[in-house]
């Protein structure tokens, strides 16, 4: 089904795929390269490596498939949300493309870290990548150099933010059929009112949490254009804006919901848990958002739902105004299982465990991750009813059975042995290399 994407230009790698693939399947300790050509049998540490770094096949035609793919399993119903959301990786020194000290969401601080942004198709508690975005910060931006030696094209040598790639994504997910129903996403893209905006003009149903200093107005602002009494001399007429409804209020979400919580607030059923129904009080109201500016305010719902802990989870949706309350607090409830598939990419399927340097590589690693995970969601769809609980780990361990693996003989271990001290040896060429590149660079006065 996915053969042909590793045929290139007359050349076949479809085994070198199939090794890569198996070993992020399998169950060894870790998913590097290393340990995968050590594990997974037949398998070659070169000809992987090559594969994963330079090989020039399509990591946007693979995921293209695999978001159709995803689709035909989890599309078209009314639960089926396309949700945003990224991903961070630490990583030491500074040639790993993209890698700067930045906000690190895995570690909640400031770390040496790529950022990736990704697209994740959910139904319920099954959830696919279908499309990624690699960061590339302002600083590798500018660096043609930097860009040249992480092998990045020359038409994404550009910085874009976070909701910049996330809208490429819903914007390649509309092109190729994606059927979501709506669009969810964290505190960084629904704090983006443009990129709401944006969203909306394009024609997406969206539900984003919002954080609590979010000002909203409590009724339609109905701004309206006043017009100056005196007409300045030179140019156009200055115009300016103003709310025309005296009664409404803007408030922080906070605020707002610490007054009317209480009064409003009615418990739902929010999804299955290990330990049964989990269910939690929640309130929904319209609000208005207008920035004061704008000729027109627009209408949300304010989604809030009150956690165990106390603490407020807060969303705003363009969903129509009588979507029942069980729906909203259901689409809200949904990250929970995006989260989910993101920590089973990291643990089970070496989403995290990549060692490339490249733009290629990192790109062709997570195109390979994300086609590992479809399989997991194509299994846990095929034996649902069988198997209702079947996680990612149970097929990993059952894969583990049937998989080649390598022989663990002595002439074997010698082998490994030898190559992992070649690899360690080059490594340490290659660092000492660059220190000394760096010792006789003069400095720019």
């Amino acid at each position: 089904m996915f053969e042909h994407h590793f045929i290139v230009r007359g050349k076949d790698v479809i085994g070198h795929a199939r090794h890569y693939l198996g070993g992020l399947l399998g169950r060894q300790r870790r998913k590097n390269i290393e340990c995968i050509g050590a594990h997974v049998g037949g398998s070659d540490y070169q000809g992987m490596q090559q594969f994963i770094s330079d090989s020039p096949w399509s990591h946007e035609a693979l995921m293209r498939q695999i978001g159709q793919e995803a689709d035909r399993e989890l599309g078209g119903d009314d639960e089926s949300a396309l949700v945003l959301d990224e991903s961070s990786f630490v990583k030491k020194g500074d040639l790993s493309v993209g890698v700067q000290r930045q906000y690190c969401g895995r570690l909640g601080k400031t770390e040496n870290c790529q950022v990736g942004v990704f697209a994740c198709l959910g139904r319920g508690s099954l959830a696919a990548l279908v499309d990624m975005r690699l960061l590339l910060p302002e600083s590798w931006a500018q660096d043609e150099q930097r860009c040249k030696k992480a092998k990045v094209p020359d038409d994404k040598q550009k910085h874009h933010t976070k909701t910049e790639l996330a809208l490429q994504m819903v914007e390649a997910a509309r092109e190729r059929g994606s059927r979501h129903a709506w669009v969810g996403g964290d505190e960084v893209y629904g704090n983006n009112q443009v990129f709401c905006a944006q969203l909306e003009d394009l024609g997406e149903r969206f539900l984003m949490d919002v954080a609590h200093v979010t000002k909203v107005w409590t009724s339609d602002p109905r701004p309206g254009i006043v017009q100056p009494r005196s007409t300045p001399k030179a140019g156009r007429p200055r115009r300016s804006v103003q709310a025309g409804n005296a009664q409404a209020e803007q408030k922080k979400l906070g605020a707002l919901v610490a007054q009317c919580f209480d009064k409003e607030s009615r418990e739902v059923r929010l999804r299955e848990s290990t330990q049964g129904e989990l269910r939690a009080p929640i309130m929904v109201r319209s609000v208005w958002l207008w920035d004061g500016k704008t000729e027109k305010a627009r209408a949300r719902l304010l989604v809030v739902r009150k956690e165990a802990d106390g603490s407020f989870k807060y969303s705003l949706s363009n969903l129509p105004a009588d979507t029942s309350w069980e729906k909203l607090a259901l689409k809200q409830a949904q990250r929970f299982w995006i989260e989910q598939a993101f920590k089973e990419a990291k643990s089970e399927l070496g989403m995290a465990q990549y060692e490339v340097r490249g733009w290629a590589g990192w790109h062709h690693h997570m195109a390979m991750v994300s086609l590992a995970q479809l399989f997991t969601v194509k299994e846990k769809q095929r034996l649902a009813q069988n198997v209702p609980l079947l996680s990612v780990r149970d097929v990993t361990e059952l894969l583990d059975i049937y998989l080649p693996q390598r022989e663990r003989s002595e002439k074997e271990v010698l082998r490994q042995m030898a190559q992992r001290h070649s690899n360690r040896a080059q490594s340490s060429k290659s660092h000492a290399k660059a220190r000394k590149k760096r010792r006789l660079t003069p400095l720019k006065t």
